[in-house]
């Protein structure tokens, strides 16, 4: 596989992963219209984090890593694309395991669906990014 097949891969792997985080919380606000008391069980969740702002500063800080990730993939130096998407690979594996799993087992719903596909998504994606053979071409 070329290296540009390579890049493409992973470009493709996050557009994949961002895809499934934008439905699944398209999902929540939705399910939040609908079953009003989660609205309450979110505020406890997020109060007991700390300042709400700073909640969603954080939620944003780590939505942009993988954005940025998407862009890294495709134009940064090898060494760096490798590295951003084992990096990312695993933070955002290790932060959806907590996300779905925190409280034991989830229920069935779609929340935990898209949790599942995104965990091993990104895990697929720090696997294959350390296993990327890194051939440099000559200039």
């Amino acid at each position: 596989m070329s290296e540009r097949d390579q890049r493409l891969t992973f470009v493709v792997l996050w557009a994949f992963v961002l895809f499934n985080y934008i439905y699944g919380d398209i999902g929540m606000a939705f399910s939040v219209l609908i079953h009003p008391e989660q609205v309450e069980r979110i505020q406890q969740m997020v109060s007991g984090m700390g300042s709400t702002d700073l909640f969603f500063l954080g939620g944003a800080v780590l939505m942009e890593i993988s954005i940025a990730t998407l862009l890294l993939s495709w134009v940064a130096p090898l060494r760096v694309a490798r590295w951003a998407n084992v990096l990312a690979g695993i933070l955002f594996t290790l932060v959806m395991l907590m996300v779905v799993f925190a409280r034991g087992v989830p229920p069935l719903n779609y929340y935990t669906f898209f949790g599942v596909i995104e965990i091993a998504a990104t895990a697929y994606i720090a696997w294959r990014a350390w296993r990327w053979q890194m051939v440099e071409t000559p200039a």
